[in-house]
């Protein structure tokens, strides 16, 4: 009798969806591995590129399946790292998309324009500072950049995670999908229950992009808001799901006198590829930039 029990479960278990084969073996991802080795210490990066020289070295860039979170206090740079980062992979080759729910598509490609051609952000934004040499360079930036940059801008009706993962589908079916960016975490809603807590429905977000980074093999890097305190507003898991987390900070915003005007700390606070360190930048938020400091 138990034989036969035993020979019913196995065969439901066998017509289960999704279990139509095992999962490999080591022996069958050895050769694989040893390949992607010889490469990484033959000197390729393994991920795609945040734009900063240093970061990239550090965390070895953006790997498919992961999520990279970067966090700060508002008005720090969070957006502008994240910007620089997805034009930096994007001039590459990768495919990316930037989903903003805070600012507009013009909003975003005034920054993009100011990083791109070093224009004064101020002056794309207001009458009559834009210069006869700045407008040749706008025009240059869209025959030589913008014309083939595969950079997309979504910014959803609502502010629902399913709208985010929708678009995110949909350039997969397209040209296909290599960066995700997310501005930001707090700002998306989830179908919550009667009795979760803000704290879970924050957590489900994180989760969702997580789980979203997995089923699209894509790169997600996701924004949070920190609390004075310098902790993750809302939620802990946000720190659990991601690969990489960066806090970035401004010294000088404090203490405008400080001698390290003009500086930002990159402090990279959680590394599955590597270790913890604090990477310094150069803030050049008039251009609406982050650059290596070798570049100024």
């Amino acid at each position: 009798m138990r034989g036969l029990v035993e020979q019913e479960l196995t065969a439901i278990v066998a017509s289960t969806p999704g279990l139509v084969a095992a999962p490999p073996a080591v022996d069958d991802l050895y050769l694989d591995y040893v390949a992607e080795l010889e490469e990484i210490q033959n000197g390729r990066q393994v991920g795609l590129t945040y734009g900063l020289a240093d970061l990239d070295t550090i965390t070895s860039g953006m790997r498919p399946g992961n999520v990279t979170v970067i966090a700060a206090q508002s008005g720090v740079g969070k957006s502008t790292l994240a910007l620089n980062a997805a034009v930096a992979a994007a001039k590459t080759g990768a495919e990316v998309l930037f989903s903003s729910l805070e600012m507009s598509r013009n909003e975003l490609m005034h920054k993009i324009v100011a990083a791109e051609g070093m224009i004064p952000l101020h002056h794309l934004t207001r009458q009559g500072d834009l210069t006869p040499e700045g407008w040749k360079e706008v025009e240059r930036l869209g025959r030589e950049l913008f014309r083939t940059l595969p950079l997309r801008v979504y910014r959803p009706d609502g502010a629902a995670l399913r709208d985010i993962e929708s678009a995110a589908r949909a350039c997969v079916r397209g040209d296909g999908l290599d960066v995700l960016v997310v501005d930001y975490l707090q700002l998306i809603e989830t179908e919550q229950t009667r009795n979760s807590t803000r704290e879970q429905a924050v957590a489900a977000v994180s989760r969702g992009l997580k789980n979203l980074s997995v089923a699209l093999d894509c790169h997600v890097i996701a924004l949070s808001q920190l609390n004075d305190d310098g902790m993750m507003r809302e939620s802990r898991a946000i720190k659990n799901d991601a690969s990489v987390v960066i806090k970035v900070e401004r010294p000088d915003l404090d203490e405008p006198e400080s001698p390290r005007a003009g500086e930002v700390d990159i402090v990279i606070e959680k590394n599955r590829f590597g270790p913890c360190a604090t990477v310094t930048a150069a803030a050049q938020m008039h251009y609406s930039r982050i650059v290596d400091m070798s570049q100024t």
